[in-house]
């Protein structure tokens, strides 16, 4: 300390017990938080994310509303990323997805087959303003890992608290 004060170390179990609430807490956060974002399309083909499956298949859930009157038909197109930074464009094996019909205000829907390992554009293509969201069901659903970690690093910690007070 800068006075020439000392102080107690602090123990590796307390450390991990503080570090794995956090991860667990942030991981909860993150996964529960999510919310429709809203496109304002001009009748042209707009790259909207990029979602990645994971080591794994994926199933992908589309949720989209219409917030004009009248309603126009709105499509996703979900294209195999290239590694290129943007999209140039291209549906070279790109499969679409009928959101919205013309008498539809909203839509849930999903893809008939999971998609392989790998990361995709999600393309949308209408006119007009549209809440959109898109949920990603992994069969390896590696977004708890660190969950899982963090409770394990509580677990021990706190198991390792109770060997000291023991002892």
């Amino acid at each position: 300390m800068a006075g020439g004060g000392d102080t107690p170390s602090v123990p590796v179990w307390d450390v991990a017990v503080l570090v794995g609430a956090v991860l667990v807490i942030s991981t909860i956060v993150i996964v529960t938080w999510t919310q429709p974002v809203t496109y304002e399309l001009g009748g042209t083909q707009q790259e909207v994310l990029s979602v990645h499956t994971g080591l794994s298949e994926a199933s992908l859930s589309f949720e989209a509303a219409c917030l004009d009157d009248p309603c126009e038909p709105l499509s996703a197109w979900v294209v195999p990323h290239d590694g290129k930074e943007s999209w140039d464009g291209s549906l070279n094996g790109a499969q679409e997805i009928s959101l919205l019909n013309s008498n539809e205000t909203e839509s849930s829907r999903s893809l008939n087959e999971p998609l392989s390992s790998g990361e995709y554009r999600i393309i949308l293509d209408g006119d007009g303003e549209y809440t959109f969201e898109v949920t990603i069901n992994r069969i390896f659903p590696h977004e708890y890992v660190p969950a899982i970690i963090g409770a394990l690093l509580v677990v021990w910690g706190v198991w390792r608290k109770q060997q000291e007070q023991m002892d």
